[in-house]
């Protein structure tokens, strides 16, 4: 009993008693970067993080309204502001660090307790995105003011000049900021500063001032950022983030889990079905490529190929049961995809009936063998009491009707086509 009340103080301390985020600082950067921001088409390398430890770390959304369901999280302050609930009296977490120059100048003012994420990565596309959402305790207070929180996207390399930054309002060329997107309709008259920035690119905004789950006044809609690169050269990205004006109220950048690629959306193999395979069931798999140019090296598992060519659709069935894996690598202008999927073949073992009712005009009326369809070319002996051969067919169809035999019980052999045997007795009763 002592041991269980320790376990439940022990749970109590760290389970959350409302649905809201939930932060972890417990991961490297190079971690965070390689299991929890990448996804197709993306080496990255010399990963390098500056600022606070606990100003970055894991988040796991789900149980939030930040629409996002886990990725990295970095702030100006701590991750522990963001896990909410939103308090409008807290004035987030002072780290006594530096701004970041870059910054500066983008905001065109003083910037403090930087946390900077960044690394040199090479994309197999002629695009890389990820997606993101910006949110800060200066919503909605402090909308209009100087104290605006910045953050970038800085990516540099062949093709673009400088550093350019990624995290614009979309259609735009402009950063995303307290005032740049806020849509807050009480900034006029409950907000500390009044400007015209009020109610900026409200489509995007999502108020949170009575959020229990996020620890920000409000924040950004999903966002995606894109840049323009060439097909394997060499790039460098600085994910940055800064107080603005002053070292105040916190603010923060989830950068969503799995969402940093090579092009705009994940390109994955379709497989139907994926569930509930039997042996020599089939399988339509292809990739979705369009582009003609492209040479698709497909591996399937030791899979009989039925048809199919290029991306696809192919049909393929396996004999034997068990885990298989059916991957694809694209050679095109560059090396740019390769994904994998892994389909789950079943046992699937035939049922044979011990009894049979002909002349009832359902699937009771033959001696019918489920999932037979599975193993073709099943070889079906029936034998009578006297040991004698009644039936046989090199491939039964799950049609013997009983012929002319009397009821009774009579003796089967069934071989299947992988080697299995089954034997046992069925008696025929009719109605």
């Amino acid at each position: 009993m002592r041991k269980a009340i320790i376990l439940v103080s022990v749970l109590a301390g760290i389970i959350p008693l409302h649905a809201q985020l939930v932060v972890d600082t417990n991961y490297s950067p190079q971690y965070l970067v390689h299991n929890v921001l990448l996804s197709n088409n993306i080496i990255a390398y010399n990963i390098k993080y500056t600022g606070a430890s606990h100003a970055m770390g894991y988040f796991d959304g789900t149980k939030s309204n930040i629409g996002i369901n886990n990725g990295i999280l970095m702030t100006t302050g701590s991750v522990e502001v963001a896990a909410g609930p939103y308090i409008s009296s807290s004035i987030g977490v002072n780290n006594h660090l530096p701004g970041d120059s870059a910054l500066s100048v983008l905001c065109n003012d003083s910037t403090f307790d930087a946390c900077i994420l960044e690394f040199d990565f090479i994309p197999y596309a002629d695009t890389v995105s990820f997606d993101f959402a910006f949110g800060s305790q200066e919503y909605p207070t402090f909308t209009c003011c100087p104290e605006n929180d910045v953050f970038a996207f800085f990516i540099s390399g062949p093709g673009i000049a400088g550093a350019k930054n990624m995290a614009v309002v979309p259609g735009t060329t402009t950063l995303i900021s307290i005032s740049s997107i806020n849509g807050n309709w009480t900034c006029a008259t409950s907000g500390r500063c009044v400007g015209t920035c009020c109610s900026s690119n409200g489509q995007y905004y999502i108020d949170n001032g009575t959020g229990t789950t996020v620890g920000y006044g409000g924040f950004t809609k999903i966002m995606k950022a894109l840049g323009q690169v060439q097909c394997g050269q060499v790039y460098h990205i600085r994910i940055a983030i800064a107080d603005g004006n002053d070292h105040l109220f916190d603010s923060g950048v989830f950068l969503s889990g799995h969402s940093f690629r090579g092009g705009t959306i994940p390109r994955n193999i379709v497989a139907v079905p994926l569930d509930s395979v039997c042996p020599n069931d089939k399988v339509t798999v292809y990739f979705p490529d369009t582009n003609v140019h492209d040479t698709l090296n497909w591996s399937f598992s030791g899979a009989n190929i039925e048809s199919g060519s290029g991306n696809g659709p192919y049909v393929i069935d396996w004999g034997t049961s068990g885990p298989k894996m059916v991957g694809v690598v694209v050679k095109g202008p560059c090396m740019y995809d390769r994904d994998s999927v892994v389909i789950n073949v079943g046992a699937c073992d035939v049922q044979v009936p011990n009894i049979f009712t002909p002349g009832t005009n359902d699937l009771n009326s033959t001696f019918f063998i489920y999932n037979l369809d599975k193993y073709p070319n099943a070889n079906l002996q029936i034998f009578n009491r006297w040991g004698s051969t009644i039936y046989y067919s090199t491939n039964y169809q799950n049609n013997w009707t009983g012929d002319k035999e009397s009821d009774g019980t009579y003796y089967y052999i069934l071989t299947l086509e992988n080697g299995v045997i089954k034997k046992g007795f069925v008696t025929i009763v009719r109605k």
